[in-house]
Formats: structure tokens, sequence, C-alpha cells
């Protein structure tokens, strides 16, 4: 579909939504993907690792990868709804602000 994260499009504009909902900036996020990119580039990254969805906080487990974890912004269920979904980011990642 030749989208990425950064065009905030289709999964990206609930998370930029919510993200920008609570202060943070979505030009200083970057968005690596465990089971593509190299997973030293992940561990060596200084920032905070946010694992979105439960195969990726697995995935980063299994490496020893400290992160905090949200639902992917693509999920089904009541938390697809976008004021849920805000909330749901702000109580899980709202303290990093």
């Amino acid at each position: 579909m030749n989208v990425t994260w950064v065009d905030k499009r289709l999964a990206a504009a609930h998370l930029s939504k919510a993200v920008e909902n609570i202060g943070i900036d979505w030009n200083e996020c970057a968005f690596l993907n465990v089971f593509e990119d190299e997973i030293n580039d992940i561990k060596s990254f200084e920032g905070i690792v946010v694992a979105m969805g439960r195969k990726v906080e697995k995935e980063l487990k299994k490496h020893q990868i400290d992160h905090l974890f949200i639902y992917h912004p693509a999920t089904r269920g009541s938390v697809r709804n976008i004021e849920r979904y805000k909330n749901h980011v702000k109580e899980r990642i709202g303290h990093i602000v």
C-alpha cells in the first residue's frame, strides 16, 4: 500500500492521535519492526521502546529488551474506538511525557 507509520494513515492515524494527545511530538517518534529490522538496532536504541501488540511484546521479551506495552492501533474490540485508544495509550505510556 506504500504507506509508512510516518504518513499517519491507516493504523498510524489512531496511534498519532493518541500519542499527540499525551504530548508526544509525532515527528520525534522512530519506528522499527522487531520482525524486519536488525534486532541490534532495537537493542541499541537509546529512547523508550514501546511494543505495539502482544506478538511484538513477546519478541522483545525473548531478546530481553526493556519496553512498555500498548495495544496495536489496529487492534480489534472496544479499544479500537479512538477515545478508548487514546485513554489506553495515556494509561500505558502517559507517564513518559
